[in-house]
Formats: structure tokens, C-alpha cells, sequence
């Protein structure tokens, strides 16, 4: 039985490592339970804390910008779809001639970055 005693030394410790593991699961799941902010290792304090936008949700307005915004579109023109993504405003445009065209816009201040338009090839 002790023949391959390196093999029972391994597969013994590998237990040990898998019931240790599942014991801090267990561990980290009640303390995340009764206290959501709970971590197991604390974040390095020598960088300086750095704020993201997706971590922020609330926007940054800026009190200069008009209220009112107006784009004009061309006579016979259209707005098919509004879609929001970031600080961007993706609208899209069609005319009565089937003619399709994308304005990427910027949510705070209302100006034009991009205007796509697809052309049909002969």
C-alpha cells in the first residue's frame, strides 16, 4: 500500500489545498454577506487613487452650455433611431430616397464629432 508513498504525499496534499480553498470560499461569502465592502487583501496605497467615469455615473455638467440645443436636418430627412453610449448620442438618420446616415454627437455640448453616410455602390 505505502509503495507509492509519493503519490499518497501528493494527492493528500492537494486535499488539503482544496478543503483550504473552499473553507476561504465559504469564509469570503459570509463576510461579503454581512458586509459588502469586505476584501481580502486591501488595495496598494502608494498609487494615488484614480477616479474612472464608468466608477462615477453622475456627469460632469458644465454650467457655459446653452440649454437648448437645435440640429437642423435637411428638408425630406428623418431621425429613425436614438441611441445613447457613453458621452455620446448616436443618431440615425433616413430620407425618403432610402438613404441612410449615422451623426455621432456629443451628449454634453450637442456638437457633431462624426457624420457617416453609406453610399450605394453600383
Amino acid at each position: 500500500m505505502h509503495k507509492n508513498k509519493a503519490l499518497v504525499s501528493l494527492v493528500f496534499g492537494l486535499g488539503i489545498i482544496l478543503i483550504g480553498g473552499f473553507g476561504l470560499l465559504i469564509f469570503g461569502l459570509y463576510q461579503r454577506a454581512s458586509d459588502p465592502d469586505f476584501k481580502f487583501f486591501s488595495e496598494n496605497s502608494d498609487k494615488p487613487a484614480q477616479i474612472s467615469s464608468a466608477a462615477n455615473p453622475t456627469p460632469r455638467l458644465n454650467t457655459n452650455l446653452p440649454v437648448n440645443i437645435s440640429i437642423p436636418l435637411p428638408k425630406g430627412e428623418r431621425i429613425k433611431e436614438i441611441e445613447a453610449s457613453g458621452n455620446r448620442i448616436i443618431v440615425h438618420i433616413t430620407n425618403q430616397a432610402k438613404q441612410d446616415q449615422i451623426m455621432v454627437l456629443d451628449a454634453e455640448t450637442g456638437a457633431v464629432i462624426r457624420r457617416l453616410r453609406f453610399d450605394p455602390q453600383p
